[in-house]
């Protein structure tokens, strides 16, 4: 799946993505919410990498995450960021 594929499907799955989008935020990636990892997986969670892009000067929101196929993955977010104002 493209990313414009992948952003267009997340458009119609969640009104607060499509909300985001029309802000001008950019989708990041998705990840693991705090604890939600495997265990034994070393993994940056959602709010780790929201605070290493507010430190790099980024407006971030944190949303829910969907797969490829639109179904909710609720042990993840996905992370959107846009430049500070």
């Amino acid at each position: 799946m493209s990313r414009e594929s992948y952003m267009t499907l997340l458009r119609t799955a969640d009104p607060r993505i499509a909300e985001l989008l029309d802000q001008g935020f950019e989708f990041v990636t998705n990840a693991f919410r705090s604890g939600q990892a495997p265990r034994g997986v070393p993994a940056r969670d959602c709010d780790q990498m929201a605070a290493r892009l507010r430190r790099e000067g980024w407006e971030v929101e944190l949303a829910p995450a969907y797969d490829e196929r639109g179904k909710a993955l609720p042990q993840m977010a996905s992370l959107w960021r846009r430049p500070s104002a």
